[in-house]
């Protein structure tokens, strides 16, 4: 897979085909949800769930499927961009890639209904967790190479960064004061619980903001590459 190379222009059209094919993938998923779906109160699992969302889960699979393997050029391509700079950010790339392969994988386990718990009683949150880190991780770590290593506003990094920080200061105020609330779901709304202490409302804005550092990343490498500090 690595030696599937795209340049500026091959990385913007996977990037956007990537960034539809998400999009509409949700899109079709949340309209199979029995009951309507909530993406305030309603967790992206859920909606990936053969469980909760029978109809629907199969479609986000194979959408992030296809996303995934579509933004495994992009990785390469701002690998090699990274390089032109005079240093490469070796294991930065290799978090994304660990990202990416592990959204794969966590596509094809909901696909064919597979169940890794003979891999680990927890392996579903594992591979998830790895998938999450090793995405955000790629992406924080590519814009702080840009930042070192030429002219570039740090206003996309912040970006992607606010709703990690904003899931951590909701659920801790959950701790010290909502703890029995427990898990969020739709019934949040009909108690009255604030949007801004849902879990998933973050973590849906977190998807989002990474996609689009993601493509900020494609278009700011090349201006990188044009006019290096």
């Amino acid at each position: 897979m690595k030696r599937l190379e795209v340049g500026f222009r091959g990385a913007v059209i996977c990037f956007s085909a990537s960034a539809l094919i998400a999009m509409a993938g949700v899109a079709v998923a949340a309209a199979q949800v029995p009951g309507g779906f909530d993406w305030v109160y309603t967790v992206i699992s859920r909606l990936g769930s053969r469980r909760h969302n029978p109809d629907g889960a199969v479609w986000l699979a194979g959408a992030l499927l296809l996303t995934t393997l579509l933004l495994w050029p992009v990785a390469g391509h701002l690998d090699r961009a990274s390089a032109r700079l005079g240093s490469r950010p070796r294991l930065t790339v290799l978090a994304l890639r660990l990202g990416l392969l592990g959204g794969m994988l966590l596509s094809i386990e909901a696909l064919f209904a597979l169940d890794l718990s003979w891999l680990h009683r927890k392996g579903h949150e594992i591979l998830a967790l790895v998938t999450f880190l090793g995405l955000y991780g790629g992406v924080l770590g590519l814009y702080v190479h840009r930042i070192r290593h030429a002219s570039g506003a740090l206003w996309p990094a912040l970006l992607v960064l606010l709703p990690l920080c904003a899931v951590g200061i909701s659920q801790l105020a959950l701790y010290f004061d909502q703890r029995e609330l427990g898990w969020v779901n739709t019934a949040w709304r009909e108690m009255g619980v604030p949007f801004w202490l849902s879990f998933a409302f973050w973590q849906w804005l977190a998807v989002a903001f990474l996609g689009l550092g993601l493509g900020l990343l494609v278009i700011l490498r090349q201006r990188v590459i044009l006019h290096p500090r």
